[in-house]
């Protein structure tokens, strides 16, 4: 029997024991420790931590893993796929105390569904019983449209200030089964089955600085943890879309600007399709508008978009000095 301790965001610890069958989540899961996962697959992410030192391996042959190849040489990895060969150190991006909210099923109805840009949707439910349900900035739900076999998970963009509304950020996705009910079937009052709340996508409060980079819809759980930030605390929002279909949200991001000191926001489009920029929009991405100046000690940045973007901006932000804790990212992998 070995043994993994885990250290937490607030310095606290935990350790379980581990049999040599077992991966490190499924001793986990046996301990009932509030480590958080989701798929158990290795494809979601949501179980990643950072191998501080010991015997540790990665079981995960040649399948693929939403790690790029610097992450998995800093020592991430999905506990769901980790074995020991020996008594082991893992460090998680969230606190201890006090533990998020267990998944559960809850029950939801719209309120309303708006066209945030012609290629975004935005969600607004209303649960049922609010009491039972709290989330932390970062997590995301699973969600089932009434009569649809399809389950798809989305960032929660709103606070918990918010609740008993859950505010939600779709990309439309041709084909897509939850996106033609959006378009097509979606109304007031239609039930919504969810799931939650779910990942380990979590806001560092130790951080002397936050640097958010975000693409697309990935502003969502970013947005949340930005609306949730107490006043005058040293934020940077660099927020890339692909083409002007896509972008959205500039007057929320704006007014979000202007009423917290400390905040800075920069917008990038990579593709103007030769029409004029909107105002205080730049050619680019996400990470163009980034410079290593704006990379200061103590600062912790928060990664969600596309895989592509995610993995360009972890490599730049390792270059520029930031340690693996912290980066923190939202990774999945398309199902």
């Amino acid at each position: 029997m070995f043994k993994a301790e885990f250290l937490f965001q607030d310095g606290g610890t935990l350790t379980v024991d581990v049999a040599p069958d077992q991966t490190v989540l499924e001793a986990v899961m046996q301990a009932d420790a509030p480590v958080r996962h989701d798929c158990c697959a290795g494809t979601c992410g949501t179980c990643i931590a950072e191998h501080l030192d010991g015997g540790a391996v990665l079981d995960a042959g040649t399948m693929a893993l939403p790690l790029t190849a610097e992450e998995r040489a800093a020592g991430l990895m999905p506990t769901c796929l980790a074995r020991l060969t020996g008594d082991a150190r893992f460090r998680v991006p969230y606190r201890l105390d006090p533990p998020a909210p267990e998944p559960a099923r809850h029950a939801a109805h719209v309120v309303s569904v708006t066209a945030a840009s012609p290629t975004v949707h935005r969600l607004l439910l209303e649960l049922a019983s609010p009491e039972d349900f709290s989330f932390q900035p970062g997590q995301y739900l699973r969600v089932r449209p009434p009569g649809l076999k399809a389950v798809r998970a989305y960032s929660i963009a709103s606070r918990p200030a918010d609740l008993p509304l859950v505010e939600l950020l779709i990309r439309h996705v041709p084909g897509g089964q939850m996106s033609q009910w959006l378009r097509d079937g979606a109304q007031a009052g239609d039930r919504v089955a969810l799931h939650g709340p779910l990942g380990s996508f979590a806001f560092d409060d130790r951080a002397a600085a936050h640097l958010f980079i975000a693409g697309g819809t990935g502003l969502a759980p970013v947005l949340s943890m930005i609306r949730t930030m107490g006043p005058g605390v040293p934020a940077l929002l660099c927020f890339g879309c692909s083409r002007p279909e896509d972008l959205f949200y500039l007057d929320e991001l704006r007014d979000l600007a202007a009423v917290r000191p400390g905040l800075s926001v920069r917008v990038a489009l990579f593709d103007p399709a030769g029409g004029a920029l909107p105002d205080g929009v730049v050619q680019g991405t996400a990470l163009s508008v980034l410079s290593a100046a704006d990379l200061v000690p103590g600062m912790t940045a928060y990664l969600c978009g596309p895989p592509g973007m995610v993995g360009a901006a972890g490599r730049f932000l390792a270059a520029g000095g930031l340690a693996p804790s912290a980066i923190r990212a939202e990774r999945f992998l398309p199902s």
